[in-house]
């Protein structure tokens, strides 16, 4: 997947793929996932970013570059029932926001400490491309 790919050449040693979903969570993530994110999470249930921890030299996982569907669901119902968006939440900005893939395909930034969101990119290749 172009997307994937993408990541792991921005990220490079630092990015991890986690396991597909199984068959009973692809059934689910299907009727709630726009198909591009589907698609990632298909071959990978979130993508973590990890570094080596140099007292003990084993990874650790410092960061989600995509959530995993079960973050997904509850990081997405939290923004509808708090904020009352529409959308998939799918990332963190890292600094408390998060980054929303709205049904027309744009990739929104809501920001706690302006409680709005902002136009960020035109689709998740362009998010990664920037980000």
């Amino acid at each position: 997947m172009d997307i994937i790919n993408l990541i792991q050449k921005k990220y490079g040693d630092s990015c991890q793929l986690r396991s597909p979903l199984n068959k009973r969570q692809y059934n689910k993530a299907k009727n709630i996932l726009p198909h591009e994110l589907l698609e990632i999470l298909k071959i990978s249930n979130g993508i973590n970013e990890i570094m080596i921890n140099p007292n003990t030299m084993k990874i650790e996982v410092i960061d989600r570059i995509i959530y995993s569907l079960a973050e997904v669901k509850s990081q997405t119902n939290c923004y509808s029932d708090e904020y009352g968006g529409e959308g998939v939440v799918f990332a963190g900005n890292g600094a408390g926001g998060f980054f929303i893939l709205k049904p027309n395909g744009k990739i929104y930034i809501y920001e706690y400490f302006d409680l709005c969101e902002e136009y960020y990119a035109e689709s998740l290749s362009d998010y990664f491309s920037k980000f």
